[in-house]
């Protein structure tokens, strides 16, 4: 998709990718396990180009497992939803976007996913990443439209973009938050990775 945040720009192509076989790939997870594992974060790129993959993996090795999602393929995501524990999924916002047409197509794609997880009772979270320059108003129509979707115990994370220098209006975080949660349970975490320098 492109996000002028994106912060793992090596996923945007397959040329540093290496592949696994089902059993190849257990075998590479169990080198990194440690005696406080909980889950297996699978993440991208996005996961649900491989939904298959995934489905095929997690049937044969179920650990506990969360899919983390731009949610903009829905019917590869409702494929997991009986493989997977946890879903993080994101809600881009307009201003990420070239077209507003291409965000509106790729939206309503994110919307249909959070009715899949609703109604598959697939635990889940919302993030949203937000910026300096992002509107109150489009957070507020957002969230209109989601509390169609979602319940009301829904949470969701407002993800700040990094540093935090570029905010020189701090508070219009607490504002956006605000908003959020008129509606919903809501959190402001911001980019952890980014402060340990981990991609």
């Amino acid at each position: 998709m492109d996000c002028n945040y994106c912060d793992t720009q090596n996923s945007k192509t397959t040329e540093n990718a290496t592949n696994y076989t089902i059993d190849e790939l257990n075998t590479e997870i169990q080198t990194l396990m440690s005696s406080d594992f909980d889950s297996l974060e699978i993440t991208g790129g996005e996961p649900l180009l491989h939904a298959d993959y995934i489905y095929e993996f997690l049937k044969k090795y179920p650990y506990k497992s969360m899919l983390e999602t731009n949610a903009t393929l829905p019917d590869e995501l409702e494929k997991l939803t009986d493989v997977i524990d946890i879903v993080s999924m994101d809600i881009k916002l307009p201003e990420y976007f070239n077209s507003h047409e291409n965000w509106r197509e790729l939206y309503l794609k994110e919307l249909e996913s959070i009715k899949i997880l609703e109604d598959t009772n697939t635990k889940y979270y919302i993030k949203i990443v937000v910026s300096p320059t992002t509107k109150k108003q489009d957070i507020a129509d957002i969230m209109e439209d989601i509390s169609k979707v979602a319940s009301a115990n829904t949470e969701i994370i407002i993800q700040p973009v990094s540093p935090m220098s570029l905010w020189e209006d701090k508070t219009k975080l607490f504002k956006i938050s605000e908003i959020v949660g008129k509606s919903f349970n809501v959190s402001i975490i911001p980019q952890i990775h980014k402060y340990m320098n981990i991609e």
